[in-house]
């Protein structure tokens, strides 16, 4: 079942005593959280059976002893229990103790009066513990994954043919390009454009162009473009930009990095006969990621894409070790690859 589903199940009324929200995805964890609050209590209810629960600031102890507790006015518990890193391989970022039995023996026998909802904001889960099973088998799941592109556009459509908007195919591609097609970036992106559109409804390619802000990850692809592309007074230009911008050059560096590993990689993988749906799957990469380098690898041989990579590489390395100032090995990497006749350089191995 959808999560939109699942969502509406709770609208009415059809309710669990556990759930486990699992997933990244900033926009639809808030969504979850609201569908809660406006379906499971009234405003004078939530007045004194909504409990808040951050686990990175109170014990999960505190949590099920308020879940225990008999609703105050009212037929029903609301608790939320926020940030459980302890679901995780992760380590406790304080030195708070959580005594997760006392959890674990909550969700095998939960009060009848409370509606517990678990939020796990992370990629993954430890699938190793205890707890983790038991809410597994025991528990609601609902999954607020971060969607794919496909599932990121239609959803994006559906919310622009609800507003009663317009918007053309090729101005929604840029849009979903310029933010990475990360659903809680799209949708942030996409309500300034359909304020500046209220008159027409329509929004078009150029309102995208200039009005979505663009993230470092796609100044990033943008900064690779103009350097595979051997203009160097328009790299040194944007990387400067993104300094006065306060990003860390070593971030910038280490972000390029990855990307050009991932275009080395793409290229001879394609040139192996493999898919776009193969090559994410055998990278473990998003699938839009793959589809972007894609689109940018076919426009450059394997020779500069190496020689790119490996200069990268160099310049890394120099940083790691001390031996050079960040931004000024940034620069001698970009003028040197400007320079460069494009000879075959090593390919990079594809793990």
């Amino acid at each position: 079942m959808s999560l939109e589903s699942e969502l509406n199940q709770i609208k009415k009324g059809k309710l669990s005593s556990v759930y486990l929200v699992h997933g990244n995805e900033k926009f639809l964890n808030e969504k979850v959280k609201e569908t809660f609050l406006d379906s499971v209590l009234n405003d004078e209810e939530k007045e004194f059976n909504f409990g808040r629960f951050d686990m990175e600031f109170i014990s999960v102890d505190a949590a099920v002893e308020e879940a225990l507790s008999a609703p105050f006015f009212g037929d029903r518990r609301l608790i939320f229990i926020e940030h459980a890193f302890f679901l995780t391989a992760e380590k406790p970022k304080s030195d708070l103790e959580h005594d997760i039995k006392w959890l674990e023996e909550y969700v095998e026998h939960p009060s009848p009066d409370t509606v517990m909802v678990i939020f796990a904001p992370y990629e993954k889960l430890d699938q190793r513990k205890t707890v983790v099973k038991k809410l597994k088998k025991q528990a609601h799941v609902l999954s607020t994954s971060a969607l794919s592109e496909k599932e990121t556009r239609q959803y994006i459509k559906q919310v622009i043919a609800r507003e009663s908007y317009t918007m053309d195919g090729d101005a929604l591609n840029l849009l979903l390009q310029l933010t990475g097609s990360h659903l809680s970036t799209v949708l942030k992106e996409l309500d300034k454009l359909m304020l500046f559109a209220l008159d027409e409804k329509t929004i078009t390619r150029k309102m995208v162009q200039e009005l979505t802000s663009k993230g470092l990850e796609e100044n990033v692809f943008e900064l690779m473009d103009l350097i595979l592309k051997k203009k160097a007074a328009a790299s040194l230009l944007l990387f400067q930009s993104l300094l006065d911008q306060k990003e860390e050059p070593i971030k910038i560096i280490a972000l390029l990095l990855s990307q050009f590993r991932l275009l080395v990689q793409v290229k001879i993988l394609k040139n192996k006969g493999y898919q776009q749906g193969d090559i994410a799957k055998f990278l473990k990469v998003h699938p839009y990621r793959v589809k972007l380098a894609s689109q940018q690898e076919k426009r450059f041989t394997l020779a500069d894409l190496s020689k790119a990579y490996n200069g990268l590489i160099d310049a890394d390395y120099q940083l790691k070790t001390g031996s050079g100032h960040p931004v000024t090995q940034f620069e001698l990497f970009v003028l040197s690859f400007s320079q460069s006749s494009g000879k075959k350089q090593p390919a990079v191995p594809m793990k």
